[in-house]
């Protein structure tokens, strides 16, 4: 039993850290945090506190990583979140809208 549940968690810690490079092999080129904040200064994103709070209502827990990406001549953010049940989940979000484009 227990050999199983280290198998699981290894390729599920595995699984995860070929994401990134699978997310930003098809979103394109990842923004600098200065590009970013421009971004969301000149109000072409909605802000990343503004969509945590969305998060944690829905969800629970709270943000392990965020990056935002050019993708087909948008913006998507990529936000690792830590549910409130211990669940880890990767959400693509229109930057524009805030609107959840998938979850994994």
């Amino acid at each position: 039993m227990m050999k199983k549940i280290i198998l699981s968690a290894a390729f599920a810690a595995l699984s995860f850290s070929a994401l990134p490079a699978m997310a930003a092999a098809q979103l394109g080129n990842s923004f600098t945090a200065d590009e970013a904040r421009n971004a969301r200064d000149k109000g072409d994103v909605v802000p990343l506190r503004e969509i945590f709070r969305k998060l944690k209502r829905q969800h629970g827990g709270y943000q392990v990583d965020a990056n935002l990406f050019n993708k087909n001549g948008g913006q998507v953010y990529v936000i690792d979140w830590m549910t409130g049940k211990g669940e880890r989940v990767r959400f693509a979000i229109d930057a524009k809208s805030g609107r959840v484009i998938s979850s994994s």
